[in-house]
């Protein structure tokens, strides 16, 4: 009687131990973080981050005014770095009374490459984007930009980037 009780006491232990392995197995198939050691989540983390990161250079110039009736003139420049193969410009800008806002760029040969008026006649939102190829030099260098406001209420924004 005592062999059976034994017997039948480790055959319910035996099968509890393997259903709870069986249990324990699924919630660490289930959980990534169990399975996945901390030196590994973390070679994987950095892999991750050179791999958005790697040999990228990145530039963002944004200017933004409103106005309340003035009238400004100022210029600035900004630079396209060789190696940049992505180029974005954008212009916004609203205007509630008569006046207006002028935004020229030109391009690193002096060349004019967009002239945009904002006046009360329309909200504007324009943008460009460039792939720029490695042979290719058009973009690459001081680009100018002009700002004028003639007697403007409202405002502008320009953004320029580059990846």
């Amino acid at each position: 009687m005592k062999k059976t009780f034994i017997l039948i006491s480790v055959m319910i232990f035996t099968g509890l131990f393997i259903n709870n392995q069986k249990v324990l197995s699924q919630q660490l198939r289930g959980s990534s973080d169990i399975i996945v050691n901390p030196s590994e989540r973390d070679k994987e983390r950095q892999a991750r981050i050179t791999y958005l990161g790697q040999d990228e250079k990145s530039t963002q110039l944004m200017l933004s005014k409103h106005f309340s009736g003035e009238s400004v003139s100022k210029s600035g420049n900004f630079s396209v770095d060789e190696g940049i193969r992505t180029l974005r410009i954008s212009i916004q800008g609203s205007i509630r009374n008569d006046g207006s806002i002028t935004i020229t760029l030109y391009s690193p040969d002096d060349e004019l490459f967009k002239e945009l008026e904002i006046d009360n006649s329309a909200d504007v939102h324009w943008s460009q984007v460039f792939t720029i190829k490695e042979d290719n030099y058009e973009y690459t260098g001081e680009w100018t930009y002009e700002i004028e406001a003639d007697e403007a209420e409202g405002q502008y924004n320009l953004s320029i980037t580059t990846h």
